[in-house]
């Protein structure tokens, strides 16, 4: 399910109407909100425009999550502060309705848009943004991980030799390679090594 949360008072009480159809959860202070997103993957943000100090540092660590401000007036300034690392941005008061239609924006945009998403199993990798979902859940990979995902994403099927596979990482070995694919096997990905021809193949049922 679609995962939110919400760190903007006046959009407490709103779990059970606009929100109903999501997986919703809410913070009331920094350190809550830090909590919450290192204990789990979250597909959308909605948080107070005070806060800003805080998703800057989240997207100065390598954090994607989309994220809607919401603002307590009119502010050209915050506006343009807004774009630099949030997504959309609302002011109070807030028409309800209007939320209801960007969050399920922000919902269709990250899984409906299959021009751009490549669907292996239950896991669904969105090429522009270079993450992987698994259903609605996002996937901590490392760097070199994620390049893994994306070179065998990109050749579902195919045999892919070590040679290209080691020109793809930053740096690697028989034995961080050989790691890599465990732990991503044990995510769910089917990936076969042929010691024959010496490739790798990600094998969809």
């Amino acid at each position: 399910m679609f995962k939110i949360l919400i760190f903007e008072e006046s959009l407490n009480y709103q779990v059970n109407t606009i929100f109903i159809n999501y997986d919703v959860d809410i913070v009331n202070s920094v350190d809550e909100f830090i909590d919450a997103i290192y204990s789990k993957d979250y597909n959308l943000y909605l948080i107070n425009f005070l806060y800003y100090p805080q998703l800057e540092e989240l997207r100065d660590s390598g954090d994607k999550t989309s994220c809607i401000f919401i603002d307590e007036f009119y502010n050209i300034y915050n506006i343009k502060k807004a774009f630099l690392v949030a997504d959309d941005y609302m002011i109070k008061p807030l028409f309800l309705e209007e939320l209801a239609i960007r969050v399920d924006y922000h919902y269709r945009k990250l899984f409906n848009n299959l021009k751009n998403i490549i669907i292996y199993k239950d896991f669904y990798f969105h090429l522009n943004s270079q993450q992987l979902f698994q259903k609605t859940i996002k996937v901590k990979l490392t760097p070199n991980e994620m390049k893994l995902v994306t070179l065998f994403m990109l050749h579902k099927n195919k045999p892919v030799s070590k040679d290209i596979i080691y020109d793809e990482l930053e740096s690697s070995s028989d034995g961080s390679l050989r790691v890599y694919i465990s732990k991503l096997n044990k995510l769910g990905l089917d990936i076969n090594y042929d010691r024959s021809i010496v490739t790798y193949l990600l094998v969809e049922d």
